[in-house]
């Protein structure tokens, strides 16, 4: 049993890089992969962790993207310890602009007669990178909802009355940066973007010209159905399939490390693939 996509303290998880390897570890993982939003500063910790416990910590990395008026994620991996200056300094302005995301949300909720204290959001994230799911969190505590979902629901998804856009890469400009670090794009949760299967077929078949190595067919919020959808892509674009729980710690209670759809463990015959295809881009390199 592997994850290939977890979170930490560094961008919207509950547990530091290391409790999230030893955590792993005490499930039974073989490897996990520490893909951290828009910051890879969680990635030595884990890997010094991993060399402890014997658990395989493969590098990570998740970005935000837009692409023809269609949002989504990107994973990355094997970008190595050390990515290039451009890599980290584009990864620095997109937290900058995160925290400024982070700032007009509490302008707003305060607008809305539910003032939230910077200095309670900053503790409620333990002094990590603080996102949404710590200023549902930080509502939930001060009996504005009643849960970090309801929070979400009622006033931080989009279109809600505190929803702020955030800023995001073009699918060129992410698979360039990743690539040019190293590392494997991979398509994160494409059962859940929003579009029809012609558009997640179009947007698939760019991704994959533009250098796109794999797609996360397997997820919590993937069923049956949508796992051979995604598979059948993967087979038609000679992509890479792997899979991730999403795990977030406390922020995302209903969801377990190393687990995806239907519960069922995230096999390691995933991680098998994606370090053959790291091989082979290596090679022609």
């Amino acid at each position: 049993m592997i994850d290939l996509h977890t979170h930490t303290r560094f961008s919207d998880g509950s547990l530091t890089p290391t409790e999230v390897v030893e955590l792993a570890a005490r499930e039974g993982l073989s490897a996990v992969a520490i893909t951290d939003h828009d910051s890879i500063d969680g990635v030595a910790e884990a890997l010094a962790a991993g060399e402890r416990l014997g658990i395989e910590v493969v590098p990570g990395v998740e970005l935000n993207l837009e692409h023809e008026q269609v949002t989504l994620d990107l994973l990355g991996y094997f970008f190595g310890r050390c990515p290039g200056e451009e890599m980290q300094a584009e990864l620095a302005e997109l937290r900058r602009y995160r925290d400024e995301r982070n700032a007009r949300i509490l302008a707003r909720l305060a607008e809305l007669d539910m003032p939230i204290d910077p200095d309670e959001l900053a503790a409620i994230a333990e002094n990590g990178a603080a996102g949404r799911p710590h200023i549902g969190e930080a509502m939930r505590r001060a009996g504005y909802a009643t849960s970090v979902g309801d929070a979400f629901a009622r006033y931080l998804r989009r279109g809600a009355p505190a929803w702020v856009d955030r800023r995001r890469l073009s699918l060129a400009e992410a698979v360039r940066l990743l690539r040019d670090a190293g590392g494997l794009p991979v398509i994160a949760h494409p059962g859940i973007i929003r579009t029809d299967h012609a558009g997640l077929t179009a947007l698939v078949r760019e991704a994959t010209r533009l250098g796109v190595v794999g797609l996360e067919c397997h997820y919590p919020l993937h069923d049956d159905a949508t796992v051979a959808r995604c598979r059948a892509l993967c087979e038609r674009f000679g992509l890479t399939p792997t899979g991730g729980s999403d795990f977030h710690g406390a922020m995302k209670p209903d969801i377990h490390i190393g687990r995806a759809d239907g519960g069922r463990p995230v096999p390691d015959v995933l991680l098998e693939g994606l370090r053959r295809r790291a091989a082979e881009v290596a090679g022609h390199t």
